[in-house]
């Protein structure tokens, strides 16, 4: 769980840095978040989160 913790701190801010350099615009983001909701609702935001687990446990060499 901390991981998560910090893997979504570490998004948050490059996500805030996108949008204050104007790279990323504010609708942009509000998109990607509706999109996310919707995964969660039909279930498919669990291989998601198993995938990114996956992925950061290999990337830290942890279990």
């Amino acid at each position: 769980m901390g991981a998560a913790i910090v893997l979504a701190a570490v998004l948050a801010l490059v996500t805030y840095l996108l949008i204050r350099s104007g790279e990323l615009k504010i609708w942009h983001v509000l998109l990607v978040g509706v999109l996310g909701i919707y995964l969660d609702r039909i279930g498919w935001a669990d291989p998601v989160v198993y995938a990114v687990t996956w992925l950061v446990q290999g990337l830290t060499h942890t279990t």
